[in-house]
Order: C-alpha cells, then sequence, then structure tokens
C-alpha cells in the first residue's frame, strides 16, 4: 500500500459515514409513524448532499499522482468533515413527535449545513490548484462561482420559492458534472 491508498482509505471511511446519516436519517424517517411534513426544498438538499458525497468521493482518485505532505492530506479532509457534519444536520434526530415538519427543522438547520456544503464545494472547486497544477482561472469557475452564490444564498432566506430554484439549481449543476466529467468521452 502506497501513501495515497493510506489516505484515500481514511478519507473513504469519513464519505461512508457521511452516506450513512443520510441513509441513516432517511431510513428512520420511513419507519416513523409521525405524520411527515415535506419541503420540496429540503428534500432536493438531501439528494444533493448525496451526490456530492458520491462524487467527492469518486474523484479523489484524481490526485493519485500528487507528492503528499502533510499539509496536503490535511486540506483533503476539508470536504469529507464538513460534508459528515452537514449530513448530520440535514435529517432531524427526534422523530417520535406526533408531526415531523421537515420545512421547520430545514429553516432551523439551513445556514450551518448549507454553510458547511459551501465549505465542501469551495474545497472541491480549488482542490486541482491546491493539490495537482490546475490553473485557477478556468472558464468552468464562472459557473462554479455562481453555484457558490446559489448556495450562499440559500443559506439567507426562508423563502419557498427562491428555496426551491437554489436547490434545483445546484442539483443541475451536479447533473452537469457528472454528465460532463465521468460519462462523456474526455
Amino acid at each position: 500500500m502506497d501513501l495515497f491508498e493510506f489516505i484515500l482509505i481514511i478519507r473513504s471511511v469519513v464519505y461512508a459515514l457521511a452516506l450513512t446519516q443520510l441513509l441513516t436519517g432517511i431510513g428512520r424517517l420511513a419507519q416513523s409513524e409521525a405524520s411527515i411534513r415535506w419541503y420540496v426544498p429540503h428534500t432536493i438538499w438531501i439528494v444533493n448532499l448525496f451526490i456530492v458525497t458520491l462524487v467527492s468521493w469518486w474523484s479523489g482518485w484524481e490526485f493519485r499522482d500528487a507528492e503528499w505532505t502533510f499539509s496536503k492530506y490535511s486540506y483533503l479532509f476539508i470536504s469529507p468533515i464538513f460534508l459528515f457534519f452537514a449530513t448530520t444536520l440535514a435529517i432531524p434526530w427526534r422523530i417520535e413527535d406526533q408531526e415531523i415538519n421537515l420545512e421547520r427543522h430545514f429553516i432551523k438547520v439551513r445556514r450551518l449545513a448549507l454553510g458547511s456544503l459551501f465549505v465542501v464545494l469551495l474545497a472541491q472547486f480549488i482542490d486541482g490548484v491546491v493539490l495537482a497544477t490546475e490553473l485557477i482561472l478556468i472558464p468552468v469557475r464562472i459557473l462554479q462561482i455562481a453555484i457558490l452564490g446559489a448556495v450562499v444564498a440559500a443559506t439567507t432566506t426562508e423563502n419557498r420559492q427562491l428555496q426551491i430554484a437554489y436547490s434545483f439549481g445546484v442539483l443541475g449543476f451536479l447533473v452537469f458534472v457528472i454528465i460532463a466529467r465521468f460519462w462523456l468521452p474526455q
């Protein structure tokens, strides 16, 4: 086992814990006898967190040829740690109430959860600059800045229509990234 494989294994554990948080929370909601008041933006942000976790986990392999130092190793953990934190906030822990109001829960945790997602996305958008030889000014940065702006805006508003627009905007970006980077020939 080389150093990169060692780093990737421990990083993978944190991503696996983030996925566990999401899947366990969804499972608890599904098994709950409480009445659940769904909230579309909350549901889409859950999907976004799931996709970000999978894409982040997969794209870690792109840095296999980097020259590893402790500072690069530490930087590599920004995304999984903040993603784990965001996933722990995403679904309420207390589900034994008569009613689970996901809108109220989302409004309560959105600043911390989406702020954590902002840190994750920011770290991932510049990881090629920090860990490899990617240039800071590339055309895709404009779209990445717009997505970061949407996440920041979503932390500041309780407006349902804006939340729907921001959550679907980020989802559209994630789908675009998956298609462009992983399914289309390079």
